[in-house]
């Protein structure tokens, strides 16, 4: 089915007078799997059945973690990796059906990886994000030391162990560190994640004051903190923060028009509004994720709705992208949801190569 739907993705993209069907047999699909080496294939995450025994045991054990070691909300974090297109709209918006035939917008193609993550009492660390450009010709005079975010890059701009390995040591480290010093905080970390390939097994290994725990497999969209909502409220903020700068800009310039302004935005710009957006995101937001993780501080919560707090940015991106003439409706946030997940989409398939 996966193949099929992204030959249809090709297909489209090809434009109206390519008329090959996709034919996939048993022996098609033999000769695939030899190719590029799929013996054995497992599914996990959200691509297979949620396992929810193994999410309530896993609680239940981090309750017991959390309770006979002494972790404060403050010293226990969550993080998760997301992709974001630079300049990804709504697919139901015009700009985004005609990007094909802008030349040289690249709508769809541009793709970063963000590390976003907090604590439980609402702290936001500081970004990590990864390029495929070392020194893009964005950061002409610029420090990159200054950026509001972490700056890495390889050729697919995508996470890797050592890159994940660099993050753990030489950033998330040193900013906890420094925030449980000038807050009297001892300096001894829990740290939750996702059981993903891009993060090193021996990740516990590395330092003595920080405890790793990984999620078991099928779990992440039952109980991984960042997938309950913070994520999808980072990137409804992100977009709505890129179409209010849009509209400053034509607002500004009167001859500027949308496919204009696309084609200036750059990760510069990005990454400022990366900033905005991940301000944005609420200490609430922030406490609330927590509540189907953890048993021991879920009282601490003022409460959250997630659903309520998309439903806000929701109409407000709908009113910039009325004020931008855009034709984007309300299934925009369906969209959004099913990208929560980290699953890449047919485009994102294509084009991460």
């Amino acid at each position: 089915m996966k193949a099929r739907s992204l030959f249809q993705t090709l297909k489209e993209c090809a434009g109206e007078d390519y008329s090959q069907e996709f034919v996939a047999s048993t022996g098609w699909f033999k000769r695939f799997k030899e190719r590029f080496q799929m013996n054995n294939v497992r599914v996990t995450g959200e691509a297979a059945s949620a396992d929810e025994e193994g999410a309530r045991k896993f609680v239940d054990s981090l309750d017991e973690i959390i309770t006979q070691e002494g972790y404060e909300a403050e010293q226990i974090f969550n993080v998760d990796e997301m992709g974001l297109f630079l300049k990804r709209m709504p697919t139901c918006t015009y700009i985004h059906k005609k990007a094909k035939s802008l030349p040289g917008l690249k709508v769809l193609k541009d793709r970063l990886t963000l590390l976003l993550g907090g604590h439980i009492a609402g702290f936001k660390r500081k970004p990590f994000l990864i390029y495929h450009s070392e020194n893009p010709r964005a950061f002409k005079n610029v420090n990159k030391h200054t950026l509001p975010i972490y700056y890495r890059s390889n050729a697919k701009a995508w996470m890797t162990q050592a890159l994940f390995e660099d993050w753990f040591l030489n950033c998330f480290i040193p900013q906890v560190r420094e925030y449980c010093l000038e807050r009297g905080i001892p300096f001894k970390i829990l740290l939750i994640l996702e059981n993903a390939p891009g993060h090193p097994p021996h990740l516990a290994d590395l330092h003595p004051d920080v405890k790793v725990v990984f999620l078991p497999p099928n779990t992440t969209p039952l109980i991984q903190p960042m997938d309950q909502s913070s994520i999808a409220a980072f990137k409804a903020n992100y977009l709505q923060t890129t179409f209010a700068q849009a509209i400053a800009a034509i607002d500004t310039d009167p001859e500027l028009s949308l496919r204009d302004f696309w084609k200036q935005y750059n990760i510069y710009m990005c990454i400022k509004n990366i900033a905005t957006a991940w301000e944005t995101v609420t200490e609430k937001c922030m406490n609330g994720i927590w509540k189907k993780c953890v048993k021991h501080y879920v009282n601490a919560f003022t409460g959250f709705d997630g659903e309520h707090e998309l439903e806000k940015v929701r109409e407000k991106i709908l009113k910039v992208a009325i004020d931008l003439s855009l034709e984007c409706e309300v299934e925009y946030v369906e969209e959004l949801r099913d990208q929560e997940s980290g699953e890449l989409t047919n485009e994102e398939q294509i084009h991460h190569k």
